[in-house]
């Protein structure tokens, strides 16, 4: 399981008092200093892709991503509607999705459901709409809309904060608040 930095922790808590009473994992200890200029970005120089850290490219495509720099009290005060705001929005929206609960969830709610309806694909057509809508059948929708939504609400989060949907950007905004 994926644990919460801090960064994340206070996103939770000011996002919803709900998703974090509903998630677990341990808050980081402390953020680094940030790196300062490195001697590989002389190496590197007249590269696309330089900068002191390598992720020149990476950073350009982060955009308001790059805000994900911010301090710990940066991200505690910010208001919901500044970039530092939406980047603590979607840090909390990243660790409910990845802190496997909501997977664990519908898997529990699919073993349930299989071992109440162990010989659903052999069932009528009406037989199985009547299994679909029993408690079991039920359980299952709502945990895998519960998960839909909350991977729907990430990646809408992540999208606020950078127009760019290569992997690598989510990756680096990631490391960014794991720091």
């Amino acid at each position: 399981m994926k644990s919460l930095s801090k960064f994340a922790l206070v996103g939770l808590l000011a996002l919803s008092p709900l998703v974090a009473a509903n998630l677990s994992g341990a808050v980081a200890a402390g953020r680094p200093e940030s790196p300062g200029n490195s001697e590989s970005a002389h190496e590197n120089a007249g590269s696309e892709n330089s900068n002191s850290n390598g992720n020149g490219s990476v950073a350009s495509k982060a955009g308001g991503g790059n805000a994900a720099h911010a301090s710990e009290q940066g991200l505690a005060h910010a208001s919901d509607k500044s970039m530092v705001g939406k980047v603590r929005a979607y840090a909390a929206l990243d660790a409910a999705v990845e802190s496997g609960e909501l997977q664990q969830a519908v898997t529990d709610a699919q073993t349930d459901f299989d071992d109440a309806y162990p010989d659903f694909d052999d069932l009528t057509e009406e037989e199985q709409a009547e299994a679909l809508d029993s408690p079991e059948g039920r359980a299952l929708a709502a945990a895998q809309a519960a998960l839909d939504e909350a991977v729907g609400d990430r990646d809408a989060a992540l999208a606020a904060i950078t127009k760019s949907d290569d992997p690598a950007v989510k990756a680096y905004i990631d490391a960014l608040l794991a720091d």
